[in-house]
């Protein structure tokens, strides 16, 4: 009876008419937008055919089921308020009816198409989006129906009217009926004026509805689109939660499945799985705790802890958020946001680990190692320097001057080098009087490199080598030699007398040279240490924060090279084949340092490896060539080691020389000529050609060699 009424006052044909263009116009809006903004784009022209006949069929589907709920509401309405006496009370109430039926019709169609194809949104996010666009199709769709209704009836009142003024002019014929006509008339165009009024006024209403509307909806689309972008340019994924046993998602941006492998709308209201169900097991009792201590005290709460990751791997994260209550002060949500982390922990974790290995070596070393910040305060020693100066103090307010370690008349050339260091100069290692943890003085040598740190000198780093020993016998040879000028000087008075006492004399002098000239030898061992050391901790200390990875391994060939220096330090001579292990170390050591800038090549016959030769003195000729010659990759400095027919080993390299000059430490070819005059009367051999640097160093024969 209802639908015969409607279609009685509105043929079937107009309804279909407009619900199928609105239908069309709607679906290729929404196509578009959700195409161009990215949210779910067209890959082909049958996708678009697809999605357009079926939003069509939904959309035909929701237009009646608005239409007709619609037109029995104006037709009640009609009979129950007329416009020109409660016009507020009638909007009001059309206005609440149209929100009904526009977010009944949207959450039944929108759960229904739902069920029949998952949205690849939340449900609850499409139901809100689709109720809006309802209410918006339902305000317009009830303005074209009251228009529509207002014209037909206005057209049905005209065709009355001019149907009973027919009736008038024929049963009127006088006077009396001519008068009642224009009566008639009159009433006739009042009531006409009044309803164009009501329509204008009509009209004017619906334009300014419509355009607060589209306001709306253009400001509701614009908040979107910053929220989303907002969100997605996050760090970590924001959310909204309730403080229970599974801290239940009311809503988690898709960031978290960057973070843990699933997708945001597997958490909301624990549709598929709980986040606690992800937490690792020994953190959970954490979270719980300083949530529960943060939101008791009403404060901001962050701290960090592990979650399992979908693939099956521990995952670092770090969540912050707050609390938000209720006017009576209960607590309703928890709002916060999660930050994958696990990088930083795991770089955290392998910098503590090679500054463990770092100080464990800086501990292997006999000699004390420090360094010192720009105010010249200790800031590290190892457990030589503890042993030799006194451990450092505990408080982390108190530090100790370098300056306390040396006697007073020291301690301005050990400011002036320290000044200079802090420039970038460099400097000469120096001859100093340390004062040692039992008061006593020592006569020792100070060698040291700035630190820098992002390009800038922040401190110095250096250690210190004990030389009583070499001074004692240096003591030594001025005393014979003081003795002998003595003697000479009454030599020819007393040549007959004191000829025994010369003999005599003449023999301890020899016996005092012999014994500095082994002083001597020790020393110049000694200076190979802090050299060499000093080159590797530069580079280490640079890998440290640039790829620890690779500062581990370089750690242990430093550790396995030193180790090696630390052995054969007291020996005169060894093995080719342990010097040649020991190379390969070295090498390595090298490779890190100038990267592919230096080759060297080595081809030696396994013939030659029980031959002997000094401990470290290839290495020191390498250093000899990478101080005084310059080369990058496009001009790599290369080196040839190999032993000619004469059984000396050659190493020969290319020339480059730099244009200034290094400062001389006193470790170069002058300690592997001493050091052979020491051991053999064969000599080594250095000389230059136009193009290159030759080094040739005797091989001297073994015990095994000689009893073959």
């Amino acid at each position: 009876m209802i639908i015969r009424q409607i279609h009685h006052l509105l043929p079937f044909k107009k309804l279909f008419r407009l619900v199928f263009g609105m239908a069309l116009v709607l679906q290729l809006v929404i196509i578009s937008y959700n195409h161009f903004s990215g949210y779910h784009e067209l890959n082909d022209f049958g996708g678009f055919v697809i999605r357009l006949i079926r939003g069509i069929s939904y959309s035909m589907i929701a237009g009646f089921a608005i239409v007709y709920p619609d037109l029995f509401v104006i037709q009640f309405l009609n009979r129950k308020f007329q416009w020109s006496r409660g016009v507020l009370k009638r909007a009001i109430i059309q206005f609440s009816l149209m929100l009904v039926i526009a977010i009944a019709v949207s959450s039944l169609i929108t759960t229904f198409a739902h069920w029949v194809s998952s949205y690849p949104q939340g449900l609850q996010n499409v139901l809100f989006n689709n109720a809006l666009i309802y209410c918006v199709v339902n305000a317009f769709f009830m303005s074209i129906l009251e228009a529509w209704i207002y014209l037909d009836e206005s057209i049905k009142e005209k065709l009355r009217s001019e149907k009973l003024q027919q009736e008038l002019i024929k049963e009127a014929a006088n006077r009396a009926m001519y008068e009642a006509q224009i009566k008639i008339e009159e009433e006739q165009n009042k009531y006409s004026r009044q309803l164009i009024e009501q329509e204008k006024r009509l009209n004017t209403h619906l334009e300014e509805e419509m355009k607060k509307r589209e306001a709306i909806t253009i400001q509701l689309n614009e908040n979107r689109e910053q929220l989303d972008s907002i969100l997605l340019n996050l760090a970590g994924a924001a959310y909204r939660c309730y403080l229970d046993e599974h801290y239940t998602m009311k809503y988690i941006s898709e960031k978290i499945f960057d973070i843990s492998g699933y997708h945001a709308s597997e958490f909301i209201e624990n549709d598929k799985l709980s986040y606690a169900s992800i937490i690792h097991p020994d953190d959970r009792e954490l979270c719980r705790k300083s949530i529960l201590e943060a939101t008791s005290e009403k404060r901001h709460y962050e701290f960090e802890y592990r979650i399992i990751h979908k693939n099956g791997q521990v995952v670092w994260v770090n969540e912050n958020g707050k609390g938000i209550y209720s006017e009576s002060e209960e607590l309703k949500f928890l709002d916060g946001i999660i930050i994958d982390i696990t990088r930083r922990k795991l770089a955290e974790i392998q910098v503590k680990d090679t500054e463990r290995k770092y100080k464990d070596l800086l501990d292997l070393l006999p000699q004390p190692v420090f360094e010192l910040n720009l105010k010249g305060e200790v800031m590290l020693s190892n457990k030589a320097g503890d042993a030799f100066f006194g451990p450092l103090p505990n408080e982390p307010d108190k530090k100790q001057s370098a300056l306390d370690c040396f006697i007073p008349e020291d301690r301005p050339r050990i400011v002036e080098n320290f000044k200079k260091s802090a420039q970038g100069i460099t400097t000469e290692p120096g001859e100093f009087t340390a004062i040692k943890i039992d008061g006593s003085h020592c006569p020792v040598m100070v060698f040291g490199n700035p630190i820098i740190r992002n390009g800038e000198i922040v401190g110095r780093r250096g250690m210190i080598v004990d030389i009583s020993e070499r001074k004692r016998q240096e003591l030594k040879l001025v005393k014979a030699k003081e003795d002998l000028e003595r003697i000479n000087n009454t030599l020819e008075q007393r040549v007959s007398e004191r000829t025994k006492q010369l003999t005599e004399a003449n023999t301890q002098l020899l016996k005092v040279q012999k014994e500095n000239l082994q002083s001597q030898f020790e020393v110049l061992k000694q200076q190979v240490n802090p050299h060499f050391l000093f080159n590797s901790l530069n580079v280490l200390t640079s890998l440290i924060k640039i790829d620890p990875d690779l500062a581990e391994s370089f750690t242990e060939r430093l550790s396995k090279v030193y180790r090696y220096v630390l052995e054969n330090k007291e020996k005169d001579l060894v093995s080719l084949s342990t010097e040649l292990e020991f190379l390969n170390a070295y090498l390595f050591l090298l490779e890190i340092r100038f990267m592919k800038k230096l080759i060297i090549a080595i081809d030696i016959d396994k013939a030659t490896y029980d031959y002997q030769i000094l401990p470290i003195a290839i290495q020191l000729i390498i250093e000899n060539a990478i101080k005084h010659n310059t080369f990058s990759k496009a001009q790599p400095l290369k080196i040839e080691i190999f032993v000619d027919e004469q059984l000396r080993l050659n190493i020969i390299n290319n020339l480059n020389l730099r244009e200034t000059k290094f400062v001389s430490t006193g470790v170069g070819l002058e300690n592997i000529t001493r050091r052979y005059a020491l051991v053999s009367d064969q000599k080594p051999e250095f000389f230059k050609t136009s193009e290159h640097f030759i080094a040739k160093l005797p091989l001297l024969k073994s015990e095994k060699i000689e009893t073959a």
